[in-house]
């Protein structure tokens, strides 16, 4: 009887239930219409798993597979993610009752004694009791403070499975800048050996010439300057990349030290496709994992407020026991009982200096602010497009250019010599066609290099797809 007052009461409640708080709704963000700068670079309109792959090289496919497998940053994101479906797990499980159990049993030895002594004149007899019993508790969700809760809980849950996308995104784009950062600095050690064989040449040129005494010393000295300062060149090149080999092991989760020991690239990687069919900037907000999880902050924020509106109603509690018990057990007489119980406690709030409605109020302002920081969010992700659409435009464009100017400029150094051996012009002459061909071939290099690295922060900033993480199938994401 008493089991079916409970039920009743359970169901009776359960439809009388409200829901405190707005529900969400995904705001109307306004965004252009177009990227101003999609028509200067066609796209590839062909979906990408793996954007990077488009470079063509297996080394670049390699490092970037291992730093999504061992990169400490999104091992540790990971890690929240667990933490936090676990927590979403615990917030769903507070809307069902609560059901515990507990048992005991005890023992009494009874001496049978003379009035007269002390001693021990019978025997003794051994009684004892049990009892077992099961406590019921239920807290109805009246006002649906704790609906809202698990609606916050799965929020963040989701909040923190798109940072750690987004952190694989932006460690895939890392390690691939860092690679073209090698490969640019191997080119132009690569390019400063060719440049000074070409001095090379012209120095023993001067030295044959000044032992003909038909050029001073002042011309010797001039080539060996330019030499020196040309082999000068290669010192920064050799540190900047051991710090981009540096960044590729941290990337990796690995020691400075490992990244030494990799494959380097001989020549700067040319992605095949070009650049990716980047959309819209609607588009962005379903692609890009940082957007996302911005939209998905607003989603607990406005969960919040609805837990916090609920705090100013009443809550009811439901406790409840059904206990049973066996006493006089090793005697004639045994009693067994049992024992319910079913109560009903009312929590009404009257007053508390405005402490509740002043939480109300910063729930509130926590959304209004989630609300800005998502489309902020949208507006940096619209910036980073148009910026890499812009630089990858440029780049493109100043490699053509270069390319007419090394052509150029590797003439008037092959002329400048030839002039120079008839004695025609100055040794001026061909030290300034030396330095400006391996000025426009080093801007050259440099302009292939910005197109490799404009291209991938296009994809990049597009959110172009990367694969599912190492350790979950892509079905299973959310």
């Amino acid at each position: 009887m008493r089991h079916g007052l409970v039920t009743g009461t359970a169901l009776l409640l359960s439809g009388c239930l409200t829901t405190a708080g707005p529900d969400y709704v995904p705001p109307d963000l306004e965004t252009p219409p177009a990227f101003r700068g999609a028509g200067a670079v066609p796209g590839d309109a062909a979906p990408q798993v793996a954007w990077w792959r488009g470079f063509g090289d297996p080394t670049l496919d390699a490092l970037v597979e291992q730093a999504l497998a061992n990169n400490l940053d999104i091992a540790a994101a990971q890690a929240r993610l667990e933490e936090a479906r676990a927590l979403a797990g615990g917030s769903r499980a507070d809307l069902w009752p609560t059901l515990d159990a507990d048992a005991g049993v005890s023992g009494t030895d009874e001496l049978m004694r003379t009035p007269a002594s002390t001693t021990r004149s019978g025997g003794n007899d051994l009684t004892g009791s049990t009892d077992a019993g099961l406590t019921f508790g239920w807290a109805p969700d009246l006002f649906g403070g704790r609906r809202r809760a698990v609606q916050a809980a799965e929020a963040e849950a989701l909040r923190r499975e798109l940072v750690r996308d987004d952190l694989r995104r932006q460690v895939a784009a890392e390690v691939v800048a860092r690679y073209l950062d090698i490969a640019r600095d191997r080119a132009t050690l690569a390019m400063i050996d060719a440049a000074l064989d070409l001095q090379g040449q012209t120095l023993a040129l001067v030295r044959q010439r000044y032992a003909a005494g038909l050029v001073a010393a002042l011309d010797v000295s001039r080539a060996e300057a330019q030499e020196a300062s040309t082999r000068a060149r290669r010192g920064p090149l050799r540190e900047s990349l051991t710090k981009a080999r540096a960044a590729l092991a941290v990337l990796s989760g690995q020691a400075a030290g490992f990244a030494a020991d990799s494959p380097a690239p001989t020549a700067i990687p040319v992605h095949h496709a070009g650049g990716p069919d980047v959309g819209l900037p609607r588009d962005l907000l379903r692609a890009r994992p940082d957007v996302r999880a911005a939209e998905a902050e607003l989603i607990r924020a406005t969960a919040g407020i609805g837990i916090a509106e609920a705090a100013l109603y009443p809550s009811l509690s439901l406790p409840g026991t059904l206990t049973l018990s066996s006493a006089g057990l090793g005697s004639a007489s045994v009693v067994t009982t049992m024992v319910g119980t079913l109560a009903a406690s009312l929590d009404l709030p009257l007053f508390d200096a405005g402490a509740r409605r002043a939480e109300l109020s910063a729930a509130e302002a926590r959304a209004r602010e989630a609300l800005v920081t998502y489309r902020a969010a949208l507006l940096d992700a619209v910036a980073e497009v148009e910026t890499a659409l812009g630089a990858l435009d440029a780049a493109r464009g100043r490699v053509e250019d270069l390319g007419e100017a090394v052509t150029a400029s590797e003439a008037a150094v092959a002329q400048s010599r030839d002039l120079y051996a008839q004695g025609l012009v100055g040794f001026l002459d061909v030290l300034e066609a030396e330095r400006t061909v391996l000025d426009n071939r080093q801007a050259l290099l440099d302009a292939r290099a910005d197109t490799a690295q404009a291209a991938a922060a296009l994809y990049a900033a597009i959110g172009a797809p990367h694969g599912p993480p190492a350790s979950e199938p892509a079905t299973g994401r959310t």
